[in-house]
């Protein structure tokens, strides 16, 4: 799995749900039908700032090349929304499925809000999910949190969990990869990030 150089941060990211349910639409005017499909997961066009090529430019160049066959893994881009200082927080159980789970090693007290980020981290890779509501920690620093999209991967007990610094982790999508390289010698680079499931 790639890793950009930790000096390298977006400066514009594009998020975007990947939704494999639909609506079924009766041809007779009746009813509409929510249909949800397990899988929905979250992709995301990155923008990087120009940078010189003889500095971070060529290793971020070749960096995803790589990332094309062996999959990428970057921060997911908080905009400025403090999510406080969790813990450790791990997951508390095995067999866990569905939109709530069960997590411990948080502070006590430790907040988390509606729209946090958080990313999973399970046999190594992680998983983003966004946490659909409030939760508090209790005094043994505990919590349940529910999430969407639902679980994709049944993660093991005391598996990480990252609130200060989610990941996205996937495919790099398109058929090539390219990148800007301009007279100022700067490498412009955009790619679009996938996570694979």
């Amino acid at each position: 799995m790639i890793e950009l150089p930790p000096e390298v941060v977006p400066n514009n990211a594009e998020p975007s749900l990947m939704d494999f349910g639909g609506v079924m639409k009766p041809a007779t005017g009746g009813k509409a039908l929510r249909v949800d499909r397990l899988g929905n997961r979250f992709k995301a066009t990155i923008s990087l700032p120009p940078m010189e090529n003889k500095a971070n430019g060529r290793v971020v160049v070749s960096r995803l090349i790589r990332a094309k066959s062996e999959g990428i893994r970057i921060e997911y881009p908080l905009c400025g929304v403090d999510q406080g200082s969790p813990g450790s927080p791990r997951v508390n159980g095995a067999d866990q499925a569905g939109t709530e789970i069960a997590l411990k090693g948080f502070r006590p007290g430790y907040g988390c809000g509606e729209g946090y980020w958080l990313s999973i981290e399970t046999d190594g890779q992680h998983y983003l999910y966004n946490a659909a509501a409030p939760a508090t920690a209790d005094g043994a620093g505990e919590l349940t949190l529910t999430i969407y999209p639902p679980l994709r991967a049944e993660p093991a007990d005391n598996d990480i969990v990252h609130l200060q610094r989610p990941m996205i982790e996937g495919l790099v999508m398109g058929e090539e990869q390219g990148w800007n390289i301009s007279l100022a010698h700067h490498v412009s680079i955009m790619f679009e990030i996938e996570e694979s499931e």
